[in-house]
C-alpha cells in the first residue's frame, strides 16, 4: 500500500534510500559538490570526503554523479565509475574490480598484477588523451579500502600527462579512513581536496525536512508536518544526523497514519520512538531541556540587548563574527591531535574562489569587473586560461560554470585604521553574488561592492557586500548608516578594515567619505 497518499503525498518523503532529487543542499553540501565538480573538471586527481555514519556522504555520492551526466555540450565527457565496497581480499582482485568497472573485460584471472595496472594505463591513456574524456573513480565506503591498495591508487595516479592526471579519484569515508590514509604520506599529500561533512544545526535539520515534504507533497499548498516541539525533539534525539532523521521522520508518518492525524506534536514525536531505542529516547530528553534552556535564555539576552540598543541608538559599534566553513583543503577533522597539527600547516590560500554559474544578461566583463575589481583585465587571461570552455571572451551562454581563480590584488585596498559599511557576507559565492546583484534593495541605496577575501585565521575565502566607501571613524559610519533604507539598516555592521595578513582578491579602488 502507497501509505504516503493518505497524507497527500505523491511520492515516499522519508525514503531510505539515497535518491539524489532529495539531497538538501546546505550550505556545506553545496560547497563540497562544487568543489569536486571543480577538482574533476581541472583534473586534479584525489580528493576526499570524510563523514561520520548518516552524514549523507552516499547521496551526495549519487548527486554528484548524477550532476556529472548533465554535462555542458562543449565541455568533456565526463565518465564515472562507482565501487560501493573496496573491501577487497587482495590488490590483485582490487584491480581486476577497477578494471571490470572500467569495462575492461578481455582478461586473464591469473594475469599479474602488472599487466592488469598495464590494462588499466593503457584504457585511461585512451580515454582521456585520444577520445578526450574525464574519467572518475568514485569509491564510497572508503574507510574499507585495505592498505596495501593505497599503494595501487597512489600508482594510478602516476597515470599523467605533462598537464592532466588521466584518473580523477574521490573517496567518500568515515573518518578513521583519514588515520590510515596520514601512515601513506606518499598519497596522503596528493589529496587536492578534503571536505568533513557535519550533522545539520537545528535550522538546517528543520529546513531539510520541509524540502522533503515540498519535493512529495501532491499539492502546493505548505502544510506543517511537524510543530516546534516536535522538530525539536527530532533533532535532541537525531543530533541533526541526516540518516536518523529520516528514519525517525518516516516512524512518524507512520505513527500519523495510524492515529488519523494530520500534525506531529511532541507527544507523538515522543511515541515514535520506539521502546528499543530506550537509551537513546533519555538522552534525547536531556538534549531538548538543554537545547530549550539554551533557547530560553538566548532569547532573554537577545532581549536585554535589542533593550540596550533601543536606549543607546548608535553609541555601541556593531561586531561581526566570520563563521568558517572549509572550502579548499585543509586537514580538519574534530578531536584529532595529528590533524589539529595539519590544519596549522596546511590552511594554505586556495588556488580557486569558487565557481559561478552564469544568470541572464550576465557577461565576463561585467562578472570579472564585479570579481576583481576596476582592473578587471588583468584577470581575463587567467579566467579563459581556469574556462577551457570559454571560446569567446564576448559570449558567455546562461548555465555555464565559470571557475574562478585566486588573483591576490597587488594593492591592499582596504587599511585597517578605517571603517566599512558591511550589509551581508558569507562563504558561498553563488548566494552572495546573486545578493550582490539583487536590485530589490538597491532603491536609495549608495553603489555597493562584492568584495572576495582570504587569511589564516579563516578556512576558505570570504565574500562580502559592502558600501562604495570607507570611513575615517566608526561616527561617520553610523552617521551614513541612518540615511540607508530601514530594511538594510537592520543588518548593516561596521568593520575595521582589513589587516594587512588578509589576501584581497579585489582591486577595487573605495571612495573616502568627506
Amino acid at each position: 500500500m502507497e501509505y504516503y497518499h493518505i497524507l497527500n503525498f505523491k511520492k515516499e518523503p522519508f525514503s531510505n534510500s539515497p535518491e539524489p532529487d532529495f539531497l538538501f543542499q546546505s550550505p556545506q553540501h553545496t560547497t563540497c559538490l562544487q568543489m569536486l565538480e571543480l577538482a574533476v573538471r581541472l583534473r586534479r586527481g584525489l580528493n576526499v570526503v570524510i563523514g561520520d555514519v548518516g552524514t549523507g556522504k552516499t547521496t551526495l555520492c549519487r548527486k554528484l554523479i548524477q550532476n556529472f551526466s548533465f554535462a555542458a555540450a562543449d565541455s568533456p565527457e565526463i565518465e564515472t565509475h562507482l565501487l560501493l565496497d573496496p573491501a577487497l581480499a587482495s590488490t590483485q582482485e582490487f584491480l581486476q574490480t577497477v578494471a571490470l568497472l572500467l569495462g575492461i573485460k578481455d582478461f586473464d584471472a591469473q594475469q599479474s598484477d602488472w599487466h592488469l595496472k598495464e590494462r588499466i594505463k593503457n584504457y585511461l591513456f585512451n580515454k582521456g588523451v585520444d577520445e578526450e574524456k574525464i574519467v572518475v573513480l568514485i569509491i564510497d565506503e572508503g574507510q574499507k579500502i585495505p592498505e596495501d591498495c593505497l599503494e595501487v591508487l597512489r600508482e594510478f595516479l602516476n597515470y599523467e600527462t605533462n598537464n592532466l592526471k588521466l584518473l580523477q579519484i574521490i573517496i567518500f569515508a568515515q573518518k578513521e579512513f583519514w588515520a590510515k590514509l596520514k601512515k601513506h604520506n606518499n598519497l596522503s599529500d596528493r589529496v587536492n581536496f578534503l571536505y568533513y561533512l557535519k550533522p545539520l544545526n537545528f535550522r538546517k535539520m528543520r529546513a531539510m525536512i520541509n524540502y522533503r515534504i515540498s519535493l512529495a507533497r501532491e499539492s502546493e499548498i505548505p502544510q506543517a508536518l511537524f510543530s516546534f516541539g516536535g522538530l525539536a525533539l527530532i533533532y535532541a534525539a537525531t543530533r541533526g544526523y541526516p540518516r536518523k532523521v529520516v528514519s525517525l521522520c518516516h516512524q512518524i508518518i507512520l505513527m500519523l497514519i495510524i492515529r488519523g492525524k494530520k500534525k506531529a506534536g511532541f507527544l507523538l514525536v515522543k511515541n515514535s520512538i520506539s521502546e528499543m531505542a530506550k537509551p537513546l529516547f533519555i538522552r534525547a530528553q536531556l538534549a531538548l531541556l538543554s537545547f530549550l534552556i539554551v533557547i530560553a535564555l538566548g532569547l532573554s539576552i537577545r532581549a536585554i540587548i535589542l533593550q540596550g540598543q533601543n536606549n543607546n541608538a548608535y553609541k555601541q559599534l556593531p561586531t561581526t563574527q566570520i563563521v568558517p566553513v572549509p572550502i579548499m583543503k585543509t586537514n580538519s577533522l574534530p578531536d584529532s591531535s595529528i590533524i589539529q597539527e595539519d590544519k596549522k600547516q596546511d590552511n594554505k590560500m586556495p588556488d580557486y574562489i569558487g565557481m559561478l554559474t552564469v544568470k541572464k544578461r550576465m557577461t565576463l566583463s561585467w562578472l570579472l569587473r564585479n570579481i576583481y575589481g576596476a582592473a578587471y583585465s588583468g584577470a581575463l587571461e587567467a579566467v579563459i586560461k581556469a574556462n577551457p570552455h570559454i571560446k569567446n571572451k564576448d559570449i558567455i551562454k546562461e548555465g555555464d560554470i565559470i571557475t574562478l581563480p585566486a588573483i591576490a590584488a597587488e594593492v591592499h585596498p582596504v587599511k585597517n585604521d578605517v571603517f566599512i559599511i558591511l550589509l551581508k557576507q558569507g562563504k558561498d559565492i553563488e548566494m552572495m553574488y546573486d545578493f550582490f546583484r539583487d536590485n530589490s534593495y538597491r532603491k536609495n541605496m549608495p553603489p555597493i561592492v562584492f568584495f572576495p577575501f582570504w587569511n589564516k585565521k579563516e578556512e576558505g575565502v570570504t565574500f562580502a557586500v559592502v558600501i562604495d566607501k570607507i570611513f575615517n571613524n566608526s561616527l561617520e559610519a553610523q552617521k551614513a548608516i541612518k540615511k540607508l533604507p530601514p530594511a538594510v539598516i537592520a543588518n548593516t555592521k561596521i568593520l575595521p578594515g582589513w589587516g594587512a595578513d588578509t589576501v584581497i582578491f579585489s582591486s577595487h579602488v573605495f571612495q573616502v567619505n568627506e
